[in-house]
């Protein structure tokens, strides 16, 4: 672990005493930030997909046990004090929007699994049900009976992976996002030649 966070100290700026990593964009303009297809104003607007995604990847490559910042460079003519704060309010606004909407999906996942297992636990008890007081040799009676069974051992394992597998990568966007949330958002300003 420390081999990789060496590395990622020389691939993105790190601050000691905030024990924090920056992930540094360069923008030519507020707007960039933002989707321009999207007409809302600033504070309700998509972040622009591109930059959305690289920040998850930069959020991806760096452990969930560190905070970020974000530093966008701008050039010096655009200061606007208010453009900034609707942008770091649009951002966090963004990331906020995203974490209900996961939420919502770990929830509709959590009633799959209940639904899932009860059907699994069904199956395999009337399954075993009725094998145990059955009487063997009839074909078609024994193919209905392995396909209950195996209908029982798919739905649990459904239940299994959606719980265990899926949720889990689920959770850990959900995590990554809320970090964003919580991030600290930096404008600096540069003169551009």
């Amino acid at each position: 672990m420390k081999k990789k966070i060496d590395y990622l100290k020389q691939i993105y700026r790190f601050d000691k005493t905030r024990n924090t990593f920056i992930i540094e964009v360069s923008l030519d303009d507020y707007n960039e930030v933002f989707n321009g297809w999207d007409p809302s104003p600033f504070k309700k607007r998509d972040i622009e997909p591109d930059l959305k995604f690289f920040l998850e990847e930069c959020s991806y490559d760096i452990p969930l046990k560190y905070e970020l910042e974000i530093w966008f460079y701008m050039p010096e003519h655009m200061k606007d004090i208010k453009k900034e704060r609707l942008t770091e309010a649009g951002i966090k606004n963004n990331f906020d929007f995203l974490t209900h909407i996961i939420g919502r999906e770990l929830r509709s996942s959590k009633k799959k699994t209940i639904v899932y297992a009860t059907m699994a636990f069904a199956f395999l008890f009337l399954a075993y049900s009725v094998q145990r007081n059955s009487i063997s040799g009839k074909l078609l009676y024994s193919i209905m009976l392995e396909g209950v069974f195996i209908g029982g051992w798919v739905f649990l394992w459904e239940a299994f992976s959606i719980m265990f597998i899926v949720d889990q990568d689920v959770k850990k966007k959900l995590k990554e996002y809320k970090r964003f949330i919580r991030t600290n958002i930096e404008f600096k300003y540069v003169k551009k030649d």
